[in-house]
Order: structure tokens, then C-alpha cells, then sequence
């Protein structure tokens, strides 16, 4: 009998390999997907400190939420163009699995959905959708009765997610020339004057029953949030010696970690002072 557990295992190593080998020419970079993370954890892994494995678990739950990602915003809309043919490309582009630059902040990542809105006076309308996978409890937590109660979707907070969006709405507008050098002194006021050009939506899968929500982040506040970040980010790794950055504990620093529960999901907690 075909031990079809350790297979898919194997499999997924291979993914894995594979993803690596063809990132390596940017393994100094850092990810889009990685906006809002500790800082300490993004020098750990621009410098190619090893990283403890994700277990088995985990492993197979990232590979459902690609799985899902492919089949909703990739193929289904491959499809849907296709057979319906209701999008004009001299009106509009639409990407999948678009790989964005923002070489300024040393970040790369790829998003899920784009459509940018193209018009004749050479103004351009960018919308971004993120997909994200939630379990049952997650799910409770960000849409049941007691997160309706407390108002927690209607005024929306900066998160892992909302940076993450915002980034690859960045890059979209670097691509399409829409906004100079995102590590100077006017960025932010830059973005001011165009963030009524773009729009960032999250859309919620729920793993357990196939429920979807779409939610809009406040663009403005995204965007701006999303270049401060990294902003900081590259200026607080530039100006500290690596050793110095590596000596402080958990809560020993702004942005060391971000967020109060990192610690506890991170795959470098193993070797990091004070965890």
C-alpha cells in the first residue's frame, strides 16, 4: 500500500526546494508577503539565518491556502475572461500571480489579483485583491456576533494583511510609473494625491464551509502605513550593526516583534535572545 502520507510530504519539500531555488537571486530581499513583520525576523532571513522547518501541519495548510488561491483568483478568472470575454484589454490589464518590485525597500513579492483601469488621459485606476484563508475560530473571531458587536470591520486597523495589500498596491504603482522613489522624505505626501486611484480589497475564505467575504481597506491609511513601515524598517537594519540587532530581546526594541503573539508562531524563536 502506497504510504500516501509521507508522499505528499516529500512533495511538498520539493515545492519548497524549488521555491527557493528560483528566489535565490533575490534571497536578500524581503518579501511582500512579510509586510508588517518583526524586524528582527526579517534580518534573520535577509541574511540567511537558518530557519527551524515548518512542521508537517503547517506545511499542508500553507498548501491549501495555495491551492485555494489558484483555483478562486487564478484559473476561475483565466476562465471567466475566456468564456465571457467582458474585459477590453485596451481598457484594462488584469494579472494573477504577478510578481511586483519595489527595489528602493529591497522587496519583491507577487500578488494575487490586479486590475488596473486604463484611460485615455493616461490615468490609471489600480484595484488589489488579497485572498486569505481563515479556520472556523479566526473566522468567529473577524465576523461573528461578538466582532459585529465590537465594530472590529468597521474601523479597520494596519495589520500583517492590510500592510501586506498596501505593498503590493505600491509596487503595482511603481510599475505603472504612477509614483516616484518610495524611500524619500515626500513619499507619503506623494501618495496623497493618488491613493483615490487605488482600492484594496482582502477576500475572506473560510477552510471550513467555503463562506466568502470581501472587506476594502481604507487606502489612504494602507498605503501610507505600508511605506512607513518599510521605511523604518530599512533604515533601522542600514543604521544598526547586524550583532547589536540579533542582541535584543523580544520587547526590547520598537518593531521587535510587531505584534504580541509573532513570537509564539516564529521560526526563528529557537535561536533568538530573551524568547
Amino acid at each position: 500500500m502506497l504510504d500516501l502520507e509521507r508522499i505528499y510530504d516529500v512533495y511538498l519539500d520539493k515545492l519548497q526546494k524549488k521555491r527557493e531555488e528560483d528566489n535565490k537571486e533575490y534571497k536578500e530581499w524581503f518579501g511582500g508577503s512579510s509586510a508588517g513583520s518583526c524586524y528582527k525576523k526579517q534580518l534573520y532571513k535577509i541574511t540567511g539565518i537558518k530557519a527551524t522547518p515548518f512542521d508537517t501541519r503547517t506545511k499542508r495548510l500553507l498548501r491549501l491556502g495555495t491551492i485555494v488561491h489558484k483555483d478562486i483568483l487564478e484559473e476561475a478568472i483565466d476562465y471567466w475572461k475566456e468564456e465571457y470575454r467582458e474585459i477590453d484589454p485596451d481598457e484594462y490589464d488584469v494579472y494573477t500571480e504577478h510578481e511586483i518590485k519595489i527595489p528602493e525597500f529591497h522587496v519583491i513579492g507577487h500578488l494575487d489579483n490586479c486590475i488596473v483601469e486604463k484611460h485615455e488621459d493616461g490615468t490609471h485606476y489600480i484595484t488589489i485583491a488579497d485572498l486569505k484563508t481563515l479556520a472556523a475560530y479566526s473566522w468567529t473571531k473577524k465576523f461573528g456576533r461578538e466582532a459585529k458587536k465590537k465594530g472590529i470591520n468597521a474601523h479597520y486597523t494596519m495589520g500583517h494583511y492590510e500592510l501586506q495589500t498596501a505593498t503590493y498596491a505600491l509596487g503595482m504603482l511603481k510599475q505603472y510609473n504612477m509614483i516616484g522613489n518610495l524611500n524619500s522624505r515626500k513619499s507619503v505626501r506623494d501618495i496623497r494625491k493618488i491613493s483615490n486611484m487605488v482600492k484594496l480589497n482582502i477576500v475572506w475564505y473560510n477552510k471550513n464551509d467555503s463562506r466568502l467575504k470581501i472587506t476594502e481597506i481604507p487606502s489612504l491609511e494602507a498605503l501610507e502605513a505600508a511605506i512607513l513601515y518599510w521605511q523604518d524598517l530599512n533604515d533601522f537594519i542600514d543604521e544598526t550593526p547586524d550583532d547589536e540587532i540579533y542582541a535584543i530581546p523580544p520587547d526590547g526594541a520598537v518593531g521587535i516583534p510587531m505584534q504580541s503573539w509573532e513570537c509564539n508562531y516564529c521560526q526563528y524563536k529557537l535561536i533568538c535572545k530573551g524568547s
